[in-house]
């Protein structure tokens, strides 16, 4: 029993000293350093002369998210200024409301907890994800 200790206790320390050795010894790779000058992200205008579409479809990994445009535009008296360009660009770009940036967004107030948080204008977002969230069952 003593002597299978001892084999394990070198091969553990072995191994220990291989990885540190790999990780000492490993070549690294620095990323290019781009000396170009950062470009500049622009939001487009407001565009007003056409009308918004009636929902809206994200998708998302807990269940696509249908937005409704249509009941938001008109509980805003069609008013885009609201919404726009303030809380959300204009634009299908995915809005980066995952998990973790729920709760982040939610003490912040931006994106849709700007109104669906708790003490929001609207509902609170947690605890009612079908809200939202199509079911995956």
């Amino acid at each position: 029993m003593r002597a299978l200790q001892i084999i394990l206790g070198v091969i553990l320390v072995g191994g220990l000293i291989a990885t540190v050795w790999f990780m000492v010894t490993a070549p690294t790779v620095q990323a290019p350093v781009s000396k170009a000058t950062p470009v500049e992200i622009t939001q487009a205008p407001l565009r007003t002369d056409i009308p918004p579409p009636d929902t809206i479809v994200f998708d998302n990994k807990y269940g696509k998210v249908t937005f409704t445009h249509k009941l938001h535009y008109e509980r805003v008296n069609g008013n885009c200024t609201v919404c726009h360009t303030k809380i959300f660009p204009q634009s299908r770009a995915p809005i980066n409301y995952g998990k973790a940036l729920h709760r982040v967004a939610e003490a912040e107030g931006t994106a849709c907890a700007f109104c669906h948080r708790v003490g929001g204008t609207s509902f609170a977002a947690d605890s009612h994800c079908v809200k939202c969230h199509e079911s995956k069952q």
